[in-house]
Order: structure tokens, then C-alpha cells, then sequence
């Protein structure tokens, strides 16, 4: 028994046998998590608590290789079987807390749902970078697979339909959202690297319904699309003039315009655009806007 709670914690992550259970993926990222803390106090302690610093990264290898082991499995159904729909929902569902009753309307948290998809995905495989400047243009991030959740709850998505998403990055959303529908997906994407690596991704799950297009939003063929989603990719004068395109686009039929982010707040604005839910949009939030 010892005194010091950082040792008593990594001894109680040594003796639980479950976090080596494939499917324990929510307790393994929340263990691998406090293993970051804990290597690093002992980091801090120099020498005398060098031999419990290399027992954490040895447990975190360990734990780690049982998650590449599962996301290797769930990428093999994923391939071989073409899942889609329903299946895919639960295997998301179980790692997210999206939908549980005591939980917030807000999407901020990093969950091992996101985890999954990284890792089903093999994100952590891309070494390439942006090579395109411009003041306007933001820095890459993913979106929350639990917005993805929220997205498909509430924007029916059917085989007539398209999933635009403008500021594709390394195309995750536009596959999630296929997975979770089946319905057709594409991305653009301004980024040579990104596009280049999104395009693979989706050739190498055999998603002959997801593309993507190597383009600047602001010149894009839009007319496929009938529901257009918007991480705030950019900003400025980029974004309105997306704006204008997608203002247009409604003229030819009636879109939806799905934001997450800041530019929800600038998307609020829009005359032609109607909320769906109403009330005050928040940058964590899923925000759902209909053409009028």
C-alpha cells in the first residue's frame, strides 16, 4: 500500500485486467489519459521516479496496441461487409454520450468515439500539410463525431440527397455521414495534401458514393448538393462569398445549411436562411438553417 496517490494510481490501471477487453474503448482512452498526467509527474520527479515513469509508458503501449487491434478489426467489417446504417450507429453510439439524458446540447468534448473514427480511419497516417495560404483560410480540425450524430438525427438524408461538406479537410465528416445514411457524400476541399489523402481513404473502404473534389469553394460546382455543411473552414471575404454561392444554389431548389463553430454566429445573419430549431445560436452547437 503506498501514500503517494500518482503511484496508487498507476497500480490500480496495472491490475485492471478489463482495459485490455477490446471493446473497453471509453475506459482505455480515459485511462490512457490519466497515464499522460501520471508519466508526466513522473517526468517532473527526475531519477527517483524513473522505473514508475517507464511502467506507465509501458502500460500505455500496451493499452494502445489493444486499440490498434480494435479499430484494425472494426476497419476489417467496416471493408468487407459495407456497413452502413443502422450498425454503424450503434458501434458510435456506445462511445458517445450524445443523446444520454443528462447530457448537454453542447458538443466540446473530445469522446472515444472520436477515438474510433480516427482510428478506423488511420488519420494518424497523414504527413502531409497545407500549402495554399490565405488570411481567410482556417487551420484544419475534425468535427466531433457527436455533431455528425445530431446532424443525421435531424437532417433526414436520403439517396436523392448529397452531403456537401465545403472545407472537406481530410474527408472524416463526409464518410461518417455516409456511413451513418448511405446516402451520397462529397467534399471540397482547396488543400492538394487533404484532398489527395481523402480521396484514398474513401478508395480504400470502397465508398464509390463519397468524392472528392480538389477546388476553392468560391468557384465549386454546388448543384449536387442539397445539404451543405460548414466547420468553419474560412472566414472573411472567403466566406461570403460562399455564402453568395449557396445563396444562389437555393434559387435553383431548396438547400439546407448545417454549421458548427463561429460561423454559425456569421451564418445567423443570413436573410434567406431560416433556423430550424430558432433562438440565439452557440458556436458549440450544432446549428441546422433552411433556404427560404
Amino acid at each position: 500500500m503506498t501514500s503517494d496517490p500518482v503511484i496508487a494510481d498507476l497500480l490500480a490501471l496495472e491490475a485492471d485486467a478489463s482495459l485490455l477487453e477490446e471493446e473497453a474503448l471509453g475506459e482505455r482512452v480515459e485511462a490512457l489519459e490519466q497515464l499522460a498526467f501520471i508519466y508526466q509527474v513522473f517526468q517532473a520527479r527526475g531519477k527517483a521516479a524513473q522505473a514508475y515513469g517507464a511502467r506507465a509508458a509501458a502500460l500505455r503501449a500496451r493499452l494502445e496496441a489493444v486499440n490498434a487491434r480494435y479499430f484494425g478489426r472494426v476497419r476489417h467489417w467496416m471493408r468487407q461487409d459495407q456497413v452502413f446504417g443502422e450498425p454503424v450507429r450503434a458501434l458510435l453510439g456506445r462511445y458517445s454520450r450524445y443523446g444520454q439524458p443528462d447530457d448537454s446540447a453542447l458538443h466540446m468534448d473530445y469522446e472515444p468515439a472520436d477515438a474510433l473514427v480516427d482510428g478506423v480511419l488511420e488519420l494518424d497516417a497523414f504527413a502531409g500539410s497545407p500549402s495554399v495560404e490565405h488570411p481567410d483560410i482556417v487551420h484544419l480540425e475534425d468535427t466531433p463525431v457527436r455533431v455528425l450524430l445530431d446532424l443525421v438525427d435531424h437532417v433526414p438524408l436520403e439517396q436523392g440527397d448529397c452531403f456537401c461538406d465545403l472545407g472537406a479537410g481530410l474527408g472524416r465528416a463526409a464518410i461518417v455521414v455516409h456511413w451513418l445514411t448511405g446516402a451520397p457524400a462529397c467534399g471540397i476541399e482547396i488543400q492538394p495534401d487533404y484532398h489527395a489523402f481523402s480521396r484514398r481513404l474513401a478508395a480504400s473502404f470502397g465508398l464509390d458514393q463519397v468524392t472528392f473534389v480538389l477546388a476553392d469553394a468560391r468557384e465549386a460546382d454546388l448543384s449536387a448538393g442539397t445539404v451543405f455543411y460548414l466547420f468553419t473552414p474560412f472566414k472573411g471575404r472567403i466566406l461570403r462569398a460562399v455564402l453568395d454561392r449557396l445563396r444562389a444554389r437555393a434559387q435553383q431548389g431548396p438547400i439546407t445549411v448545417c454549421t458548427y463553430g463561429a460561423v454559425s454566429l456569421i451564418v445567423a445573419q443570413e436573410p434567406w436562411l431560416q433556423a430550424v430549431a430558432g433562438g440565439k445560436p452557440h458556436e458549440f452547437a450544432l446549428e441546422i438553417w433552411r433556404s427560404a
